[in-house]
């Protein structure tokens, strides 16, 4: 065995490994959406799709007893499982995209896979596509050329879907998630570039792996950090921020603490119900994150209807107006919206002290919090009071 042939193998077993334990606990989830069963299918598919090519780089000229026909079945389902594996990263893809995954466009999109199993395993007797010499030497048939095609026909589809989505827009897709699919291609074509000229060398299928590992990481990593509605950082990290953003604190730089509350959600929770109390709760982030753009803050859920920005403003008087800039987004939002209920937030804000800690920092910004939406209650009141 040579020594680029010892590194593949050695290479897909320890991606065998990790993708073990991705698809033990991705199985284990028991938050089984579709995309999340469409991810764990991708990583089966690679474990299956390893195994065989691992096996082949074993047994590819050995002489043994029933070498050549373990050959052929061996190439067979590696060759038609590389198709299948192009059509379920498709549906991924799909699903992503927000496309309804029926059973329908199921078999659609895996139609070809199929075809193409059926034509690896008709040629162990015809050698259209493959054939194992006498030497139990596995050879490329007349008909190759087909196989290329539909195995990478397949990912170049699913790559121009999603570049077309790029370019025009998906409506509930962020240019962000586009990007980070279409990256997933990055590393499996420049490592099929790479191995080309170096026979046994690691190719698609080691770096799709490497690739999928990346995807899962920073998914969990996302699961970690951000909040799964708005999109927003949630608290986890919120220590580890301070504790940076204070070393950054100086006279010409300050630091600032903001904590705003959505004035009567319980009561858009009530009338309108959950979902519509959910979106509210979207809409509210998308808000609060454009009128944060461009200062240096981090922004977050907090807990429920509460949010947080940490950031840093040269003064008071910039602080305070970009106080006035969140209360002012919400009204515009309410003149502009469409929608039956009403956006309204309390806004409490507070500098740093030092040698302030985060608790005394959150609680000094929840007081003004506090003292703000009792003001608007008061107001709220003598309005009322008026109008009767």
């Amino acid at each position: 065995m040579g020594m680029a042939s010892a590194i593949h193998i050695e290479l897909n077993l320890i991606c065998l490994i990790i993708l073990g334990t991705i698809a033990r606990l991705s199985h284990l989830n028991v938050n089984q959406q579709m995309k999340r069963v469409l991810f764990r299918d991708v990583v089966y598919g690679l474990l299956i799709t390893l195994t065989l090519d691992t096996l082949w780089m074993l047994i590819d000229g050995r002489v043994f007893p029933g070498g050549i026909i373990l050959n052929k079945i061996v190439n067979a389902l590696f060759l038609g499982a590389g198709v299948i594996m192009g059509c379920i990263w498709y549906l991924y893809v799909l699903e992503t995209l927000k496309y309804n995954i029926t059973k329908r466009l199921t078999f659609l999109v895996l139609f070809p896979g199929f075809v193409f199993l059926l034509l690896n395993i008709a040629s162990m007797w015809t050698g259209w596509i493959f054939t194992v010499n006498e030497q139990n030497v596995y050879v490329r048939g007349d008909l190759f050329w087909l196989q290329t095609i539909g195995s990478l026909g397949i990912l170049f589809i699913s790559l121009i879907h999603i570049v077309v989505c790029l370019i025009i827009g998906r409506k509930g897709v962020s240019k962000k998630t586009l990007e980070k699919l279409g990256s997933f291609y990055i590393i499996p074509v420049l490592g099929t570039l790479a191995a080309l000229p170096f026979s046994g060398m690691p190719g698609t299928w080691t770096c799709a792996s490497l690739s999928v590992v990346l995807m899962y990481m920073e998914e969990q990593d996302r699961a970690i950090l951000i909040d799964g509605l708005t999109g927003l950082n949630n608290r986890k990290n919120l220590e580890q921020i301070f504790e940076d953003y204070v070393r950054q604190h100086s006279d010409e730089k300050r630091l600032y603490l903001y904590m705003i509350d959505l004035d009567d959600f319980k009561q858009i929770n009530d009338t309108f119900g959950h979902s519509v109390g959910d979106k509210a709760l979207v809409e509210a982030a998308k808000l609060i994150r454009k009128v944060a753009a461009g200062v240096q803050a981090v922004v977050m859920r907090y807990g429920g209807d509460e949010f947080l920005i940490m950031g840093f403003f040269p003064n008071d008087d910039a602080a305070m107006n970009f106080k006035n800039k969140i209360r002012d987004a919400f009204f515009r939002w309410n003149e502009e919206s469409n929608e039956e209920y009403v956006l309204a937030a309390s806004v409490g804000y507070s500098p740093y002290i030092p040698p302030q800690t985060l608790e005394a920092f959150v609680s000094s910004a929840d007081e003004n919090l506090y003292r703000d939406k009792n003001k608007h209650k008061e107001k709220k009141r003598k309005t009322h009071s008026y109008a009767v």
